[in-house]
């Protein structure tokens, strides 16, 4: 099933219109992911490739505009976790990066384009709003996403 650019941008843009709870233009993008999370978290919706890319958009604009990764960081994070996608399907094991009892979306390069779309959202965002925080060079996996099942904070 093809990703609907269209569609995508109607969940960017509702979940960015009911994140008013945010603070400053990083908490609204972070609110807005977290809803997104939430609902692909509920079971049937992890396969959802319209969520998913709003998803992945919304995590990557967020972590740069906060300064927590750098754009170069997560232009590879999200190219790698395609990549580790492809590589989990042919050992056999697509679900080996599940966070929740749902099966993982299958690697998708729209997905992808959505992800790194959010990046150079992020790092506008950041320019803009958050200049004064510089990202490290690198930020270990660890720290991202945290120790065993990598889902860390965020």
């Amino acid at each position: 099933m093809a990703v609907n650019d269209s569609n995508v941008r109607n969940l960017i843009h509702r979940a960015m219109s009911n994140a008013v709870t945010g603070g400053g233009c990083c908490g609204q993008v972070e609110v807005a992911f977290r809803s997104l999370q939430t609902t692909r978290r509920l079971p049937g919706r992890s396969l959802d490739l319209d969520l998913a890319a709003a998803e992945h958009y919304l995590f990557a604009r967020f972590m740069v505009c906060t300064g927590t990764v750098s754009g170069t960081q997560m232009r590879i994070l999200v190219v790698g976790y395609d990549a580790k996608k492809w590589i989990d399907r042919a050992r056999g094991k697509p679900d080996s990066e599940a966070t929740t009892g749902n099966p993982v979306s299958p690697p998708d390069s729209d997905v992808v384009r959505w992800g790194l779309t959010g990046v150079n959202e992020g790092a506008s965002d950041h320019d803009r709003c958050n200049a004064s925080v510089s990202p490290p060079v690198w930020r270990s996996l660890e720290e991202v996403f945290g120790p065993g099942r990598r889902i860390g904070p965020y």
